[in-house]
């Protein structure tokens, strides 16, 4: 059975980080996707707090540092989502241009001689197999650009204050 990831991830609430300061943090890390841009400021007037109390807890716990390693995840997961689709897309087209090539070895294979000219069928064939080929390829790169060897997302190192000096 496999081992469940239990580490915390520097946007989910931190050890010894109360529920205020969480649910500060938290409005302060869903800022963007409301259109603000984030700001100390204005997590005080939305929770009735002082802005010296928000910017402590700011700088205590690392705000900047975890909504940054927050955005990062986020990016990365909206890439994956997009390679995804694209495959998909890539495998569909594949399909497509083989059912094609089928129909017209098909065609060809049946046809008689006036009911339609070889040279339009050859020219399905090869528009067919142009399509297959370029989603082949393209397939490669995606694949190559997904390999853990060209993993260029960095490394992020998060380290909590652990209240000590």
């Amino acid at each position: 059975m496999p081992k469940k990831n239990t580490e915390t991830q520097p946007w989910e609430r931190q050890d010894r980080e109360s529920s205020p300061a969480y649910e500060a943090f938290s409005m302060y890390r869903d800022m963007p996707k409301n259109g603000q841009k984030r700001s100390t400021r204005v997590v005080a007037e939305q929770l009735g707090k002082s802005v010296g109390l928000i910017e402590r807890w700011c700088s205590q716990k690392s705000w900047v540092a975890r909504v940054t390693a927050y955005d990062n995840f986020l990016t990365r997961e909206d890439q994956r989502q997009h390679l995804d689709e694209l495959k998909k897309m890539r495998s569909r087209q594949v399909k497509i241009a083989m059912q094609l090539q089928n129909a017209a070895l098909e065609a060809l294979a049946v046809t008689k001689p006036g009911d339609i000219a070889p040279k339009d069928i050859v020219s399905f064939i090869k528009a067919a197999t142009a399509i297959e080929e370029s989603n082949r390829k393209a397939q490669v790169e995606t694949d190559r650009a997904e390999s853990p060897d060209n993993d260029d997302s960095g490394v992020i190192i998060y380290i909590p204050d652990n209240g000590r000096d």
